[in-house]
């Protein structure tokens, strides 16, 4: 054949903001789908989850008015400056050296804008300093602008660039639209000259809609000793990172897994299809919805509705996620209310998040390879009981 179809993770806009600084130094080249937890070295307050994939939301995105008076940062600040602040790996406390140019990772969350979206620029995202040298509390929450409060600005990733344009603050996530999900985006800053070495606190701040930032709190140890020209060899520059585009292949299709668990009912074939035909059929035709990786035990069952689509649809999975694990989605909810009678509750969960594929048509791939890589994105998703 003269042509295949690989296959490569895509999520489409979704209706829930959200993200988090991932890595907070982090020492490789991004092309956008290839983050390596081994080449980072800063993790932010209370992340504690070694082995995670990287973009997975493990409930630690965090939102929070400027000047409202609750805690500006996603957790206390915790143990002292002897103790790492009670960082649970060492090894994953950022150390800086003033003036050396650090790269901050983030998961793209699908709120980027490239061609594939439709989501509005990024309205703010910056990078704030507390200057205390090993501060014991975080700075309070009471006034109307991180400048007011105390903070000193690091970098502006809006600075000298149009917000919503390839590369300017979020918009910093090559081959976005392969992944929208978790694809990575970055931004670089030179860490500020200090008096005394230490550890100080980092604030990520990045507004999605005009209104309250995400933040997400770090700290980093700088040694006051500024970074020479000798230390920096050319070779270990960050080099520049690809587009979004993905070789010059076209997307022929897209689809959509949505992974379901059900407990407290027996799996019923015909039952399944018409509530999952009936949930999407202002979407989708019928015919475009099949039920594989079905997994019975006991008191419930798993299944994953795989939907064929031709565009990008945000409706899908608004239905089918409700965007992260706090939220409800309204699959789930119109399956507990139709299914659960009197004391007999029916229990519906996203068992991991709806992931939209693209397919893209190649002439340049193998058959084989083809049948590879679709074997590889299957086997993210399948389910146990």
């Amino acid at each position: 054949m003269k042509s295949a179809i690989a296959v490569l993770a895509l999520m489409v806009p979704q209706l829930h903001a959200h993200s988090w600084a991932r890595c907070v130094d982090y020492h490789a080249e991004i092309t956008g789908l290839d983050y390596d937890e081994n080449q980072c070295t800063g993790w932010i307050r209370g992340w504690e989850f070694t082995g995670v994939d990287f973009g997975q939301d493990r409930g630690i995105n965090y939102q929070v008015g400027v000047g409202g008076g609750q805690s500006l940062c996603q957790s206390t600040l915790s143990g002292t400056s002897d103790t790492d602040y009670g960082y649970p790996n060492g090894d994953k406390i950022a150390q800086y050296k003033s003036g050396e140019t650090v790269r901050l990772v983030w998961p793209a969350k699908n709120h980027a804008n490239y061609e594939c979206s439709s989501n509005i620029p990024d309205t703010s995202m910056k990078l704030y300093m507390n200057p205390q040298v090993n501060p014991s509390s975080d700075i309070s929450n009471s006034q109307s602008t991180m400048l007011a409060q105390g903070y000193e600005l690091v970098q502006d990733w809006h600075e000298g660039c149009t917000p919503g344009s390839d590369g300017c603050g979020f918009m910093n996530c090559p081959r976005f639209c392969e992944n929208t999900d978790r694809a990575t985006c970055f931004g670089d800053f030179v860490v500020p000259e200090v008096d005394a070495s230490g550890y100080y606190t980092f604030v990520w701040y990045w507004i999605f809609n005009p209104g309250s930032p995400y933040i997400s709190c770090y700290e980093a140890y700088i040694d006051a000793e500024a970074v020479e020209e000798e230390d920096t060899d050319a070779n270990d520059a960050f080099d520049a990172s690809s587009g979004s585009q993905y070789d010059g292949q076209t997307v022929s299709k897209y689809q959509t897994q949505v992974p379901i668990c059900i407990d407290g009912m027996d799996y019923d074939a015909n039952q399944v299809e018409n509530f999952v035909c009936n949930m999407f059929d202002d979407e989708v035709d019928c015919d475009d919805i099949e039920i594989v990786g079905v997994d019975e035990g006991n008191s419930g069952y798993n299944f994953t509705a795989q939907i064929y689509h031709d565009s990008p649809s945000a409706s899908i999975v608004s239905i089918a996620w409700g965007g992260s694990t706090e939220e409800r989605s309204e699959f789930c909810d119109d399956f507990e209310n139709l299914y659960s009678t009197g004391s007999d509750n029916v229990a519906c969960d996203n068992c991991r998040d709806t992931i939209t594929y693209a397919l893209y048509t190649s002439g340049t791939l193998q058959n084989g390879a083809s049948l590879v890589a679709a074997t590889m994105m299957m086997a993210m998703v399948s389910l146990s009981m």
